[in-house]
């Protein structure tokens, strides 16, 4: 059973690890397979889990989800992904900690104070009786996709999404045997081919499909996203209200992103508020078909795509090496063979240099896109685009970014 105390996800030092899905979202909103953290974890532990979450960023969090200082708590880690290991968790004592290879994954308190959740923070089991386990958590932005994409996807659409008993699929032809799970309010403007035969494919309310789209398992389609005409998208999770075109495979597209033109995504990660340009490509494979680095990190996959941090923009035709990270609400243009730092306007292949982006002109962007997806813009989105704006300027001056605004003659 489980404890009948409050559940607190927390987020430690190493979520900087998976920069840059992580320097506006929390953790626990951060897509690993077929659902985010949180959702994973209220399901193993069949509760409401409440956040913790590092110093600035506690306005994300909402207020039914804030813990309660000064009553019991089950601490967890929010980059956990081994379910294998919650019966431990379960069984942990006050005063107990479950640590895998030197990282806390779990512990219990008789009362949550400030000092237990900066020590949790920083990973120290201080006092806590610390009972060794093997654990898996997440500790590169590869680790969350494509790793977790080929892992975990599958699997998770089977657990988190049951298919109805019986469906009329009218103008879809699907091929397969896996689960497909379509919604009542489904706007369908022509044949589509759903292929179910290497896994299952769920489709959430609200999804606009354009005439002769190949949707192929498995996939995750979320509420209110339109799949362009012609479109082919396989293995990947698409978030709420995305606009989806050309080819897209193994890659996570998060909430309120477009993808709406000809082009190729693959083994990717993109983030929140993303647009991408016509003609856009990320290369996943090298030449060699040999391992791909990241920041000169072995990642021991040779398909591997680009991580595009929230509010990034890519222009038309822009192109990105395999195992680019580009820094949320930086611009792109031309050819990217390195890594991005925030707020940069990179058109170095087109003799431009790099440039950077004034944060309010990113604020100003968002204000733009939000009501085009039937949201108001959030505050608090517009004061951490700020914060992380101030935060990552060594980023830019260490990469040469010119201060001013860049003038194309």
């Amino acid at each position: 059973m489980v404890p009948m105390i409050q559940v607190v996800l927390f987020e430690d030092s190493r979520v900087g690890d998976i920069s840059p899905l992580t320097d506006l979202t929390l953790m626990q909103e951060i897509v690993v397979g077929g659902v985010k953290q949180f959702e994973r974890m209220d399901r193993w532990l069949g509760t409401r889990t409440r956040w913790l979450v590092r110093d600035g960023y506690e306005e994300k969090v909402p207020k039914d989800r804030k813990p309660d200082f000064g009553d019991p708590a089950l601490l967890l880690n929010s980059r956990l992904i081994s379910p294998e290991v919650m019966s431990k968790v379960r069984g942990l004592e006050p005063g107990e900690a479950l640590v895998s290879k030197g990282q806390v994954v779990a512990a219990r308190v008789n009362s949550l104070d400030y000092d237990d959740s900066r020590m949790i923070f920083r990973g120290d089991a201080g006092t806590f009786k610390v009972r060794p386990c093997d654990a898996h958590l997440l500790t590169s932005p590869w680790d969350v996709s494509p790793t977790s994409i080929i892992t975990h996807l599958s699997k998770d659409l089977m657990e988190f999404f049951k298919p109805p008993t019986s469906r009329e699929f009218g103008e879809i032809r699907v091929l397969g045997n896996y689960p497909v799970n379509l919604p009542e309010e489904l706007d369908l403007l022509g044949p589509v081919t759903i292929d179910a035969r290497e896994g299952p494919v769920v489709i959430g309310e609200g999804v606009q499909i354009e005439p002769y789209a190949y949707l192929k398992g498995p996939l995750y389609v979320g509420p209110h996203t339109v799949i362009v005409t012609g479109s082919r998208v396989a293995g990947s999770y698409i978030g709420v209200h995305g606009r989806i075109g050309g080819e897209v495979t193994t890659s996570i597209v998060s909430d309120y992103s477009n993808k709406y033109h000809l082009g190729f995504l693959g083994h990717s990660y993109v983030g929140r508020w993303v647009n991408i340009g016509a003609g856009s490509i990320t290369s996943n494979l090298k030449n060699t078909y040999g391992e791909i680095k990241v920041g000169g990190v072995p990642t021991g996959l040779n398909k591997v795509g680009a991580f595009i941090g929230d509010h990034a923009k890519l222009s038309i035709g822009t192109l990105t090496y395999a195992g680019v990270r580009v820094g949320p609400a930086s611009h792109l243009h031309g050819l990217v063979h390195e890594d991005v730092p925030p707020f940069t306007i990179y058109a170095r292949s087109l003799g431009w240099g790099l440039y950077e982006l004034d944060p309010e002109s990113a604020i100003r962007t968002y204000r733009r896109m939000a009501p085009r997806r039937g949201v108001d813009p959030d505050p608090v989105e517009e004061q951490l685009l700020r914060k992380l704006f101030y935060e990552t300027e060594h980023l830019r001056r260490s990469k040469g970014v010119k201060k001013g605004r860049l003038v194309v003659r």
